[in-house]
């Protein structure tokens, strides 16, 4: 982080004083070209001296580009204010990330309704404001059907539309001619005035052109041809047949239309609208903390395993967009038309994995986390893909030498994740050594054949694409029993998932899914594809939002918590969002220009040069922060000092580079304005004032940096502040919907007696007090993972045992014992979490149960436990507080039970909670024993002595019982024990305090760690050679569908639709194997290397150069 604020700090500094001198000489072209650049598209390049001044672009309609990096003025400054505006968000998001507002506030359980009700509402409202062509064009463009087939109409129809068209034609013509001859007397001023009102509106529009050319009079009607609207004379059933997408001319020949990109096989508007969806949804599936949801059961103990079908979801969506990754950088590699050679360039490795990697590495630095271990997957199947395809690329275009290659990266994808192989190479345990490795392993592992798969269909798509096109030119019920076939053959597999392999828990879910979660998006490929009309549309609005799914990534970890309303979740979640997309958007294209500046295309010389230069410059601010922090020197004054030193020594640099040939390319007013006082204006303010512009830029930004981080880390926001909270009255109805769903019956209150008969009252937190929230028990089961928590005291420990027992799923806990069992060890597990409580109502059994307990996990050889609440002194105070001997010796065991708990720490570096006695009601005390020795005044002295003698000193938490009681003394109903929801008020202060003891997130990680426990159980090699067996059929019976493309042979007896037999007419014609690529051709491959997948984004499907 130290390193990251000098990086950014020195180039904010330089850029302002840039900016302030070009501004004081009153030139701006530099910073007009920087505005520009914003506005620029990735697929663009601008030549920074004609967009400087603005007036070359305005005259000429040629569209701007991006050039790389130049050691000129406008061009340094440019690069340098992108780098500072990315450095800029990115502290932003630091500051957010770490304040007290943007901790989890308030937040409400994972609502099964309130989900799909958000997903409904984005899809249907984004589908009737957005749908539209993929070519741009209106709706009535053209006159065709709907499959994409020119129809053959029967001769009345074709005769009708013939003659039409030729009396329209006709009168365009000659109301051309009279045209002309008017403008012919205009010119000879020869001129009628009543001509001059004549004219329709096409005549105007034609009168605007002059018409010198038959071709471009030719092109004219052939434009106005295609917007003549033609009266559909068909029938009802035609009708219906072409809304459908089939055509209804049952037995005449059909012509089978040429494939276009805008109605591919999923094309790019289709996998932007794709990613858009997934987007959308995980926001919403984050906002309403999916991720800590656990399915409701009516068992009393349920455990880790139930299901969790919206979790099994979420990896499904995952799968899809790995398959996408996979398909995308296959179809450049595959049917890009440029030079073979080309295409492998290192220049376009550095691109694509800046794309992906450079805000996630960024934040990681920054934040000091490391949350997006899904970059670095669709990093290695990007790379995995390019040595797949770049090797042995002169086969590329063989037929089966080409697919004989993929299948052997098949085998190695079998043997590296579906064998042991760690066994066999004898390295057990190799990624289990490392949290960082063994994650990525087992993520990797969820989706290890989805990008393959994404691979073999885009190898397959020109088959699949001829196929759909072929069944679109035959007849009505031919082209639907086929089709029907084909997606009900996909659906009934998707449903056998879904009822499946869906419904297990999510340890069985994740050893099936790399296997079968591919499943249904191999069914929306084909849904979504199934029709010209479905084909050449897309929705819009999640087109555009598709574009910045990789920032909404990366930034939707950091959005969920932060609340800019309180109390309004859904305006705050509105808030929330819209920033959050504007903030996608605008990184977007900040890492665009960065990235097109640095490593420009096809110049590998230049691409290492800046990736070296970055690289080393990076790395000495690393060691230099690392020598500061080792110094103990990091502070504010320490870091703004180094920032401006390095500021200005970057700013001169760049200045003597770059400043006297921007001076020399001034435009010719401004040179003389110039050329009287230059020497004197040069030597003046303008030399002096932008270096102090610049320090005060650096001052402002620091102090807003300590304002919002570091006065809020030293804000007293430490584990004890958990106790600090108030007991509100809260309604305790239970949703009708809840109720109908999992009780399958009725609320028994109505709406006003609901609030007013059934109210209780729960512990809530001040709303500035470090984000303190209640944990849902789906919260607790899923942070305490693979945690031992032994509990260690009296009956009030036990009621809080009780109150933990209940939020990980017993919900019988705390219920009625007989003394025999309340005075006794219990102990409990919930998934991988362990619970135990060990009976210890004196201070000296608490002592021996510490020994007991720390001997019984030295035999055992284990890590020991992970948290210990120990709590006691009612007892002591009841039985060993009658004499002066008494008190003295009670005095030594509690010196002796501080040790102890120290020891604890020390031995097992486990969190230990003291639990204070919460408040005696003396007068409901059942004796008169009771109420003269456990009087709250003597219970209050034995808390002073507990703490006079270093109890509390030696633990890791203090739960102050007395504090969170005090508002509830007349619930205690025999003096010394509450009822449960008082307990449960201290779980939840405990489990607030363990958050901030562990760091925030109670050791989030642990989460996805325990989704797959170890690699060896990760093993299936009978599942991984099934994989096998539908890549053979996949990559030799050239069928993206794995076998079910051939089902539509079935229908069809005239015609070939085999995907075998489709090769030939697919790939004959291929611009890069016949050689045969013409101007165009690679322009649009110029375009779709610019807007082709990298990671989380969109392609370009520019199928235009395929001629089949």
């Amino acid at each position: 982080t130290v390193a990251m604020i000098i990086l950014f700090g020195s180039i904010i500094f330089a850029t302002v004083g840039m900016a302030a001198r070009d501004w004081l000489i009153g030139d701006k072209r530099a910073i007009s070209a920087a505005i520009q650049a914003h506005t620029i598209s990735s697929t663009s390049k601008i030549d920074y001296a004609e967009a400087a001044d603005g007036e070359s672009r305005s005259r000429t309609n040629i569209k701007p580009q991006i050039q790389p990096w130049e050691p000129s003025f406008v061009s340094t400054f440019i690069l340098m204010s992108q780098i500072g505006g990315f450095g800029i968000i990115l502290f932003v998001i630091y500051s957010l990330d770490t304040s007290t507002a943007a901790r989890p506030v308030s937040m409400s359980g994972f609502d099964e309704d309130e989900f799909v009700f958000w997903i409904l509402a984005v899809l249907l409202y984004t589908y009737f404001v957005s749908w539209k062509r993929n070519d741009g064009k209106p709706e009535h463009f053209s006159n065709r059907t709907l499959d994409g087939a020119h129809v053959q109409d029967d001769a009345t129809q074709t005769s009708r539309t013939t003659t039409s068209r030729s009396k329209m034609k006709e009168k365009i013509r000659q109301r051309t001619i009279e045209m002309a001859s008017l403008r012919q007397k205009i010119e000879t001023g020869d001129r009628d005035d009543g001509a001059s009102s004549q004219g329709s509106d096409l005549s105007k529009r034609l009168e605007e052109v002059l018409l010198t050319d038959n071709t471009v009079f030719d092109s004219i009607l052939d434009t106005i041809d295609d917007d003549i609207q033609i009266k559909d004379e068909s029938g009802l059933l035609e009708k219906g047949s072409k809304l459908l997408g089939f055509n209804f001319a049952h037995g005449q020949s059909q012509i089978i239309c040429d494939v276009k990109r805008e109605n591919d096989v999923l094309n790019r508007s289709q996998t932007l609208e794709w990613k858009g969806f997934l987007s959308a949804t995980m926001l919403v599936y984050q906002y309403n903390m999916g991720e800590y949801y656990q399915p409701f059961s009516n068992e009393n103990k349920p455990s880790l395993n139930s299901v969790h079908v919206y979790d099994n979801l979420a990896k499904a969506a995952m799968t899809s967009l790995l398959f996408l990754t996979g398909y995308n950088h296959t179809y450049y590699f595959f049917h890009h038309p440029s030079n073979i050679n080309s295409v492998f360039k290192l220049s376009r490795v550095l691109q694509v994995c800046m794309r992906i990697n450079l805000l996630a590495i960024s934040m990681c630095f920054v934040l000091g986390t490391s949350n997006y271990g899904v970059c670095l997957i669709h990093t290695f199947w990007f790379l995995l893909i390019w040595v797949m395809m770049h090797v042995g690329s002169s086969m590329n275009y063989e037929k089966y030498l080409f697919r004989l290659k993929l299948f052997g990266a098949a085998v190695g994808i079998f043997l590296f994740w579906d064998c042991n192989i760690s066994r066999v190479a004898k390295i057990n345990g190799v990624w289990e050594a490392s949290q960082a490795s063994w994650e990525w392993y087992c993520v990797s592992y969820l989706h290890h054949w989805a990008p393959f798969i994404g691979a073999i269909f885009a190898i397959n798509q020109p088959i699949a694409s001829l196929q759909l096109r072929k069944l679109e030119s035959l007849n009505l019920l031919t082209n639907t029993f086929a089709k029907m076939l084909l997606s009900g053959t996909l659906l009934v597999l998707a449903l056998t998932w879904a009822a499946g392999p869906l419904r297990k828990s999510a340890t069985v879910y994740n050893l099936s899914h790399p296997y079968f979660g591919i499943i249904p998006t191999l069914l929306l490929v084909n849904l979504r594809s199934v029709n010209c009309w479905l084909r050449e549309h897309h929705i819009g609005m999640l087109a555009w939002l598709g574009k910045y799914s990789l920032e909404i990534y990366i930034l939707h970890h950091h959005a969920s918590n932060i609340v800019f309303i309180r109390g309004y979740p859904r305006c705050n979640f509105l808030a929330v969002s819209v920033i959050l997309i504007f903030t996608a958007r605008l990184l977007h294209n900040i890492t665009s220009v960065i990235r097109h500046m640095l490593l420009p295309a096809n110049e590998e010389e230049k691409c290492w040069q800046n990736t070296v230069a970055c690289s080393v410059g990076i790395m000495i601010l690393y060691a230099a922060a690392c020598i500061l922090t080792w110094a103990e020197a990091v502070s504010l004054g320490t870091i703004s000092t180094i920032t401006m030193i390095v500021g200005i020594l970057l700013y001169q640099v760049l200045m003597e580079m770059t400043w006297s040939d921007y001076r020399g390319t001034a435009p010719k007013l401004k040179k003389n304005q110039f050329e009287d006082d230059e020497e004197a204006e040069e030597g003046g303010t303008t030399k002096v004032s932008p270096p102090l512009l610049a320090t005060l830029s650096i001052f402002l930004l620091g102090y807003a940096l300590h304002q919002s981080v570091l006065t809020n880390s030293s804000h007293s926001c430490n584990p004890n502040h958990a106790n600090i909270g108030r007991w509100v009255p809260l309604n305790a109805c239970l949703a009708r919907t809840q109720l109908d769903r999992n009780f399958n019956t009725m609320n028994y209150f109505g709406p006003t007696q609901c609030s007013t008969l059934n109210t209780t009252e729960q512990w809530a937190w001040p709303e500035d007090t470090c984000g303190f929230h209640y944990h849902s028990g789906s919260e607790l089961r899923l942070k305490l993972q693979e945690r031992r928590i032994v509990f260690i005291g009296d009956s009030s420990v036990r009621k809080l045992y009780h109150s933990f027992c209940r939020f990980a799923g017993d919900l019988t806990a705390g219920g009625y014992e007989g003394t025999s069992t309340s005075h006794s060890d219990a102990s409990t597990s919930f998934g991988s979490t362990s619970l135990e409580f060990k009976w210890a109502p004196l201070s000296v059994d608490i002592i021996t149960k510490i020994k007991s307990t720390k001997a019984s996990f030295s035999r055992e050889r284990e890590g020991g436990p992970d948290i210990i609440i120990a709590g006691g002194g009612v007892w002591d105070k009841l039985h060993l507080s009658v004499t002066d001997e008494d008190q003295s010796s009670q005095e030594e065991t509690i010196k002796t039970l501080a040790s102890e708990l120290k020891s604890m720490r020390k031995m097992f570096g486990a969190s230990v909670v003291w639990f204070v006695p919460p408040i005696i009601n003396t007068v409901a005390l059942n004796s008169d024993e009771k109420r003269s020795q456990i009087s709250e005044g003597n219970i209050e002295e034995m808390r002073r002595m507990y703490h006079e003698l270093g109890v509390p000193q030696s633990a890791s938490f203090i739960l102050d019982g007395p504090y969170f009681t005090q508002d509830r003394v007349s619930d205690s109903f025999d003096g010394v024990h509450y009822p449960n929801h008082v307990y449960d008020a201290g779980s939840q202060i405990v489990l607030n305090a363990l958050d901030q003891l562990w760091g925030g997130d109670m050791n989030k990680s642990i989460i996805t760690r325990s989704y797959l426990p170890a690699t060896s159980s990760l093993i299936n090699p009978y599942l991984g050679m099934m994989m096998l067996c539908f890549v053979l059929i996949g990559l030799f019976y050239f069928d993206g569908y794995f076998g079910v493309g051939y089902l539509a042979q079935f229908f069809v007896k005239k015609m070939s639709l085999s995907p075998s037999e489709l090769y030939k007419d697919a790939f004959d014609h291929h611009p890069v194997s016949t050689g045969a690529v013409d101007q165009t051709s690679k322009v649009e491959y110029n375009e779709f290397q610019e807007h082709e997948s990298v990671g989380l984004t969109g392609r370009s499907s520019s199928s235009l150069s395929r001629r089949r």
